[in-house]
């Protein structure tokens, strides 16, 4: 009970961080106020011991230790200041596409982070499978003579790109709608839209990104999760907005190469399996409890079992696995496997852990950042948010 009272105290501090950071910038400053976004990727009630209640202890463990060699590839435009998100997806042939939310572009190339180089959003593709030896160019939209967003909407609205998988020769790319909005945060979720890339082959200067309708289901936000294809299907993962309860929708692998995601099936359990939108009175089942708005899921063959990651919680930010044998569960309780050490700043703020299974170099692969609630740092502090990359593996437990 006493740690339950302190962790929650703690909680409405660090709200408060984020009522001080809307309520005192004007709204280009709020840009650089990225903390607030953490309330989103990251900030729900705090993770407890009874969290896990009823659920299994997972038979598997992660070892993880940092890649600073790898780690550079990050560092390897001038340009290019750091993001977040840091989500991966194999485009096949040795390319790897990465995506990150709000990001800082310093077109001069002098190194230095300015409030009018922040964009919403950017890619880069990777050039080779190890990131200590490939090549990384990164990729932004100008308007005029300033940068922007890759993804982009007009008004008060941006994306912060979620995931994104290759069917068949065409990429699909989730995304979350974002708007401004008269609360505490400054902002809130609007929805999710996806966008299908007809070349993903071509350079991305040259894609033609053609948006897909997306329907909406209360206030799940699909694409949180990797997305999966299995037996025909593609299966990808939604988080709930306001609790991250996380959910799972899929849709015949064949409508989702036409780019036609409009008749949606959702789990709804063992009992009445997968339902669509023409079905009343079955409501989705959850398949994770404590979920976030960002984690990555892979199927490890070796293993024969399903694996997430994910940061634990904002007060706990440890990168945490869950195992399953199958995509809909049930899912072994949240394990934390490495802390970072960038939590012992006061002012820090860590979450986006994820798996990148497609990398090599080493036996696994994961990332998470490192923010801060001070705006100053986040200007002039080059060792935070800049992905970071660990090192491991992951074993049965003996």
């Amino acid at each position: 009970m006493k740690r339950r009272f302190v962790e929650d105290k703690k909680a409405a501090q660090l709200m408060n961080i984020f009522t001080f950071f809307a309520r005192s910038m004007n709204p280009r400053r709020i840009l650089l106020g990225i903390a607030l976004c953490l309330a989103l990727l990251g900030f729900s009630p705090v993770i407890h011991a009874l969290d896990g209640a009823g659920q299994a202890e997972s038979a598997f463990r992660i070892e993880a230790e940092p890649w600073e060699e790898a780690e550079k590839i990050f560092r390897s435009d001038s340009r290019w200041l750091g993001g977040d998100g840091a989500s991966s997806v194999d485009l096949g042939h040795g390319r790897v596409l990465w995506l990150f939310g709000d990001s800082f572009i310093d077109l001069s190339g002098s190194g230095v982070r300015k409030a009018d180089g922040f964009v919403r959003n950017s890619i880069a593709i990777q050039t080779g499978y190890d990131p200590s030896k490939a090549r990384m160019q990164f990729f932004w939209k100008k308007k005029g003579t300033e940068p922007s967003g890759f993804f982009s909407l007009s008004g008060d609205h941006w994306f912060w790109p979620s995931s994104g998988i290759m069917v068949g020769k065409r990429l699909l790319i989730f995304l979350m709608e974002i708007q401004t909005a008269e609360n505490d945060l400054g902002f809130d979720i609007s929805g999710w839209k996806a966008v299908m890339i007809e070349n993903p082959k071509k350079s991305p200067d040259q894609w033609r990104v053609i948006p897909l309708i997306s329907p909406r289901k209360q206030s799940l936000i699909v694409g949180s999760g990797t997305p999966i294809l299995e037996k025909g299907f593609l299966h990808v993962f939604a988080a709930d907005s306001r609790d991250r309860a996380v959910y799972l929708v899929r849709w015949p692998e064949s409508a989702a190469l036409a780019g036609t995601l409009t008749a949606p099936l959702w789990w709804t359990g063992e009992k009445t399996g997968w339902v669509g939108p023409e079905d009343t009175g079955v409501k989705p089942q959850r398949i994770m409890e404590k979920g976030q708005m960002e984690f990555t899921v892979e199927y490890v063959p070796e293993l024969k079992t399903y694996v997430q990651v994910q940061t634990l919680s904002i007060m706990n930010p440890c990168l945490a696995l869950s195992t399953a044998l199958s995509i809909t569960g049930p899912w072994s309780s949240q394990t934390c496997f490495f802390a970072p050490p960038e939590q012992g700043v006061a002012s820090n703020l860590i979450y986006a852990g994820k798996s990148h299974p497609m990398l090599v170099g080493a036996d696994r692969v994961f990332t998470y950042v490192v923010n801060t609630t001070k705006e100053e740092n986040l200007l002039k502090d080059m060792s935070i948010y800049f992905p970071i990359l660990l090192k491991g593996c992951i074993r049965p437990i003996q």
